[in-house]
């Protein structure tokens, strides 16, 4: 191959020989030029000043979210709302211990099993406001139940503060309502409310601390008598409770049965006595001759009075009599005329009175008439 260079590689110029036109850079300033000291900063120093103002910022940016997080978990409303959302959820135990409620074996519808088996319970809320004044606060509540919209307040007392800055708030407990339910029959009837069985006091009734629903009631009458099942429906908190509910009593086909046989019974009773007036009786005979010596006494039943047994009053369930029985005193006298036989009669028969309640052994009858005081004797 042939160099097409006239003078071939050894007239091309050294690189350190070549020049341009640049024009020369400005010469940099020394220490001695400014008139002082120069300083430069390093990087690791320049990353330390922004590190330092990052952490200052994040520390900052923590406090602020710190604060509010801690100002709301503080709140006086917070109580309310764990309260709630336990009985919302069914979870009374967790609820009655988070409002301080105390209870014992005799609230027997503070349970979750009675809690469970009620309706129309707290299925929601909202929180309409809260009113901090001193030590004390309130929380104006909303609950949803049965689709209504149920006004609660509840109090709120601050018992200390966390760091000496955020107050504790704890909720005093609120007033329950009560299931109240009266029962037109005897003392001591059991009735179940929610499936829990009670019995009512010497008037009728049973009152029960119960939160916010609606409660089955039934009377437990056994085999003598029955009452058309009732509900009770307590709204929000306080102490008007429920509507009362009154449970109406009526004799089963063995009820009457029973009254029938127990006005009998007392009927055989009476006519057994030897006395011409008879104890707590509704007849008797009068104008024994004390001159006489009285002996074999006894009454004889011609006719049984038919009876009727009604509704409930106070003392129990009524006995009316329909048709008035009939019965005949007689003794053997002797004495200053001679010897002879005395009667009287015949006598009505009167069965009215009460059936006061029933046992195993049938129904108890109470006369509502003693020793003929609506009868006439002779």
């Amino acid at each position: 191959m042939t160099d097409q260079h006239p003078d071939g590689w050894a007239a091309v110029p050294h690189v350190d020989g070549i020049r341009g036109t640049r024009e020369p850079a400005a010469p940099v300033p020394t220490p001695a030029a400014t008139g002082r000291p120069r300083r430069r900063l390093r990087r690791r120093t320049l990353v330390g000043i922004v590190a330092g103002g990052a952490v200052v910022l994040l520390l900052a940016v923590t406090g602020v979210v710190g604060w509010t997080v801690q100002s709301s978990s503080h709140a006086a409303d917070r109580p309310v709302r764990a309260f709630l959302d336990d009985l919302t959820a069914g979870r009374v135990t967790d609820a009655l211990d988070a409002a301080g409620i105390d209870h014992d074996d005799q609230d027997v519808l503070l349970t979750d099993a009675a809690y469970a088996k009620a309706s129309d319970h707290v299925t929601g809320y909202r929180i309409a406001g809260t009113r901090t004044d001193g030590d004390t606060a309130t929380v104006q509540a909303v609950l949803r139940q049965d689709g209504r919209d149920v006004p609660t307040t509840f109090t709120l007392d601050r018992t200390d503060t966390d760091w000496g800055v955020f107050p504790v708030w704890q909720l005093e407990a609120p007033e329950l309502g009560r299931v109240e339910v009266s029962v037109e029959g005897p003392a001591s009837t059991a009735v179940e409310v929610a499936g829990e069985r009670v019995e009512t006091s010497r008037d009728g009734t049973a009152r029960l601390a119960a939160l916010p629903g609606t409660y089955p009631v039934t009377v437990d009458g056994g085999k003598w008598f029955t009452a058309e099942d009732g509900s009770a429906r307590v709204a929000g908190f306080g102490a008007a409770g429920s509507a009362p509910v009154a449970m109406t009593t009526s004799l089963t086909d063995a009820g009457q049965q029973a009254a029938q046989q127990a006005v009998d019974r007392w009927v055989d009773g009476c006519v057994a006595s030897t006395d011409a007036a008879p104890a707590g009786c509704s007849f008797y005979a009068y104008g024994e001759d004390p001159a006489y010596t009285y002996s074999n006494q006894k009454w004889s039943l011609e006719q049984r009075p038919e009876v009727t047994v009604g509704g409930w009053l106070a003392r129990g369930w009524a006995v009316s009599t329909t048709k008035a029985g009939r019965a005949t005193y007689t003794a053997d006298i002797s004495g200053p005329g001679g010897v002879g036989t005395a009667s009287a009669g015949p006598m009505n028969v009167n069965a009215s009175g009460y059936i006061s309640g029933f046992s195993d052994s049938g129904a108890t009858f109470e006369s509502a008439i003693g020793n003929g005081a609506s009868d006439s004797g002779s």
